[in-house]
């Protein structure tokens, strides 16, 4: 694992060296400012309800906004493909993806996908009336120019273990990306105690001499799976199983037992699982054996889920991306 981790690292670190000197080509789209949100660390940071909060900033200072990502493990045809014109959705989470499939259900703007974030900032700028791009994860996809990279930190593993992939979740050296990026949000906030975030928020400060945000990612609200709104207060002292497909699924288990229920299970599968009949077998099965009141998953699994699912009991938990510190695109103009 250590040598492993040690050739990732010269990989990367090379790759990020040739960039830097100009060697490898850097392409600028003309006439668009290009925002990144990204990270150093393998997912769990929140950049999906980061991408959909900058939109919406964006938005009201009245710029013209698409999203485009690359459109993890969507398996599609097309390439770059059209998720969605901000009115219509053209494709399915297994081809969009499921984060990206989330901002075309979230957001009123058009949403690209594609493996060459390139040629799909130059489709969005071909298609449609914009001047702004929001790149949803693209911090380490070089050959595209960003007029400014938002770097998310996770608080409650703000160095990704202090080791790249596959012995840490880091996906290059931490000390030298983070002096690419131009401003910081420390988020999950909620899940650390004021004096670690004090700590995160001082190193990031001191270190590197940029912009800092705090930001929370709160319940916002419980759903079924219509999107009929039910009571927070459901949850409260009952017995509940939950499951997901998430790269830090304890993180979705810390903001359940806020709710404080009597009991809690959970049931883990692999980041961006795309859930099949068996799946559903085994969560039935499990919440069985535990004789559980209520079945608890994320809105970024739920677009995973089979068509016509029938589990009266299994609801949505929605998460709001909140800033409690917002010091971002301070000096971006509109």
């Amino acid at each position: 694992m250590r040598l492993l981790s040690y050739i990732y690292l010269l990989i990367t670190t090379i790759r990020n060296f040739l960039y830097d000197e100009k060697i490898l080509p850097i392409r600028k789209v003309p006439g668009v400012e290009v925002i990144c949100i990204g990270n150093v660390s393998v997912g769990g940071t929140g950049k999906t309800p980061a991408v959909h909060f900058f939109v919406k900033k964006l938005l009201a200072r009245g710029r013209k906004v698409a999203v485009v990502s690359r459109g993890y493990r969507g398996k599609r045809k097309r390439d770059p493909l059209l998720v969605s014109d901000g009115m219509v959705i053209f494709a399915t989470p297994q081809e969009s993806g499921d984060e990206s499939y989330l901002h075309a259900i979230n957001l009123k703007v058009p949403v690209i996908v594609g493996a060459d974030r390139y040629k799909a900032c130059m489709f969005a700028k071909k298609h449609f009336d914009i001047d702004t791009i929001v790149l949803d994860d693209g911090f380490q996809h070089r050959k595209l120019y960003r007029d400014r990279d938002v770097v998310l930190i996770d608080a409650t593993n703000p160095f990704g273990g202090g080791y790249v992939l596959p012995r840490g979740l880091l996906r290059e050296d931490f000390k030298r990306a983070v002096k690419r990026a131009s401003e910081f949000i420390i988020t999950k906030s909620d899940l650390v105690n004021e004096r670690e975030l004090k700590r995160i928020k001082n190193y990031f400060k001191k270190k590197y001499h940029k912009e800092v945000s705090v930001a929370k990612h709160g319940i916002s609200k419980l759903c079924d799976l219509k999107g009929n709104m039910k009571p927070l207060f459901w949850v409260k002292g009952k017995r509940l199983l939950i499951f997901s497909g998430l790269a830090n699924p304890l993180n979705f288990e810390k903001t359940v037992i806020s709710l404080a229920p009597a009991y809690i299970e959970r049931l883990d599968f692999k980041d961006h699982h795309n859930f099949k009949p068996k799946d559903i077998a085994l969560i039935r099965k499990k919440a069985e054996k535990m004789d559980a009141d209520y079945i608890l998953t994320t809105e970024k699994d739920l677009v995973k889920l089979p068509d016509n699912l029938n589990i009266s009991n299994l609801y949505v938990l929605k998460i709001e991306f909140t800033m409690l510190e917002d010091n971002t695109l301070k000096d971006m103009k509109g």
